[in-house]
């Protein structure tokens, strides 16, 4: 019988142990391979869930978020609108004086069409105390006694308007007058003695005529009047009168086939009713800092009476409104005074403040205004030689007259006019030419216009009663001061809110803009780091399980 090996021996325990260690080790490795799969899975499983029910948590606040993002991007588009219109541009207050120009509906238009604002012109008159000897030989000089004022409260009109496609506006002035006896010294009844203009006038205008119309002419005169003084009422040397003289003019006027002069003489005559003259100016619609400036005088843009071209020309202020821009950089100004044919220079004086805090800016006549002697001024001088200074010829703009212009009893003037009469005592206090003006706007807040007229004697053939007095002696007459006062209620007004209001409003919606552009700004950015972080922090998760999953594979 075969012997059987130890190791061909059956045993049921061992086979079963051999088994059992068998069956037991493949599927350990079965398992760990099966664990970590599960593990992945069960970390997506849970990432996924997780995920889900956050955001079927958060989908409300999503929305929220999108809707705040929306607010903060239209915040900051107006505020960045907002910012550069009112800190980089001048759209705003263009927009606004915009509705402050003189056009046809503006808020400024009814005011410039019937000013509510009545000056009061003050007519001060040079009376001669001692006509009779100084013709006589028995005084040297002739003395002048200054009355009055007599003062009429002047009302504005402008009528005839035409409105222009190129921003201007064409008009006349009606001008109607009435007598103010609280502001007067004395009544306009009162007796005074002042040189006989007309007389003194038409023997001028013979100066270029043969010696046979000159002596026909003096001699014609003389029969009519023996002094070159008239004796009238105040009223009717402002307001027209008729004598001798004048009838005699008249008279010679028809038999020379020509236009009769005047019927009557008046000082103010032309202030009363509708002047003819047709003014153009801007209304300020396309060019704001133009507003109010002439720049035609009868439809024409160029004058002739003196020598150049910029002398000729039509501009300036026609009184009530001046270029805003200068005025608040305190630039030379200009008057335009149309019975001169001229432009009159006003230079910054100073700084003043009225009613409600506004700030004006006065405004004085130039120095050198009346001076020929120096270059821009040469052009208005009309005979050899020149005029002293302190004195304009205004006789080629009008009729030849000899009427010239000064300021009051020959203020900064050439001291010899002082000396052809006596009586005179200019003060700068009582005579000077000053303008207040409203810097914001460039309107006329206050006036005290102080201008001077005088005759000139010109006979230097030494006909008549002319004879008596020296060639070129310059007599003065009158003095008008055209003043008004306070600005009108509604106006005063106007100019405090433009001045006050609408500057902290502007002030107020600068810093409206500013902080809404930072803030809006800072918000965006807060928003956008946020979304940005949490971007990153999902994509961190999803690499570190994608590099554990990598790493694990190796095990299986």
């Amino acid at each position: 019988m075969p012997t059987e090996t130890p190791s061909s021996k059956y045993s049921p325990v061992e086979s079963r142990v051999e088994e059992r260690v068998a069956t037991t080790e493949v599927p350990k490795a079965r398992d760990a391979v099966h664990d970590e799969d599960g593990y992945i899975n069960k970390m997506k499983h849970f990432l996924t869930t997780a995920t889900l029910a956050n955001s079927s948590k958060t989908k409300p606040s999503k929305n929220c978020n999108y809707s705040f993002t929306l607010l903060f991007i239209l915040g900051f588009v107006l505020s960045l609108f907002l910012t550069i219109f009112i800190w980089f541009t001048d759209l705003y207050t263009n927009e606004l004086y915009k509705r402050l120009t003189i056009q046809n509906g503006s808020l400024l238009y009814d005011s410039w069409k019937e000013p509510p604002v009545r000056p009061l012109m003050c007519v001060y008159i040079f009376n001669y105390t001692n006509v009779n000897e100084y013709m006589s030989g028995m005084h040297q000089k002739l003395k002048v006694q200054e009355v009055g004022p007599y003062c009429y409260r002047e009302t504005l009109y402008r009528v005839n308007i035409t409105d222009h496609k190129n921003g201007s506006q064409t008009f006349n002035e009606m001008k109607v007058q009435e007598y103010a006896y609280d502001a007067s010294n004395g009544t306009d009844n009162d007796i005074i003695i002042v040189p006989d203009i007309p007389l003194i006038s038409a023997i001028a205008l013979t100066i270029e005529e043969n010696f046979i119309i000159r002596n026909a002419m003096s001699s014609f005169l003389n029969h009519v009047s023996n002094s070159p003084f008239v004796t009238v009422s105040v009223y009717d040397f402002c307001f027209g009168y008729q004598d001798d003289v004048i009838r005699a003019l008249a008279t010679m006027a028809k038999l020379a086939n020509k236009a009769i002069p005047f019927e009557k003489f008046g000082l103010l005559i032309k202030r009363i009713g509708v002047n003819p003259d047709r003014l153009t100016v801007i209304n300020g619609l396309d060019n704001l800092n133009q507003m109010g400036q002439v720049i035609q005088l009868n439809g024409k843009s160029m004058l002739h009476p003196w020598s150049t071209d910029e002398c000729n020309s039509v501009g300036g202020s026609d009184g009530m409104f001046f270029p805003r821009l200068k005025i608040q950089q305190g630039e030379t100004i200009h008057l335009f005074h149309k019975d001169s044919c001229r432009k009159l220079p006003l230079t910054f004086h100073s700084k003043e403040k009225i009613k409600n805090g506004v700030i004006g800016h006065r405004y004085s006549l130039s120095i050198n205004s009346f001076n020929n002697s120096i270059p821009e001024n040469r052009c208005y001088c009309t005979s050899t030689p020149c005029m002293p200074d302190g004195i304009f010829d205004m006789g080629k703009c009008s009729t030849r007259s000899p009427v010239v212009v000064s300021r009051a009893h020959f203020l900064h003037s050439d001291p010899s006019l002082l000396d052809a009469v006596e009586g005179l005592n200019p003060d700068p206090k009582k005579h000077e030419f000053l303008w207040l003006i409203d810097p914001i706007l460039g309107i006329t807040m206050e006036t005290q216009m102080r201008i001077q007229l005088n005759i000139q004697v010109r006979n230097p053939h030494g006909y008549g009663s002319l004879a008596k007095i020296p060639d070129n002696t310059i007599l003065p007459f009158t003095w008008l001061e055209i003043k008004t006062g306070d600005v009108s209620p509604k106006l005063s007004m106007l100019l405090f809110h433009l001045t006050f209001t609408v500057h902290w409003l502007q002030t107020f919606l600068m810093c409206l803009s500013l902080v809404g552009l930072l803030g809006t700004s800072f918000c965006l950015m807060r928003m956008l780091n946020r979304r940005l972080s949490n971007n990153i922090v999902i994509i961190s998760s999803e690499i570190q399980l994608k590099d554990r999953h990598t790493e694990k594979i190796p095990i299986c």
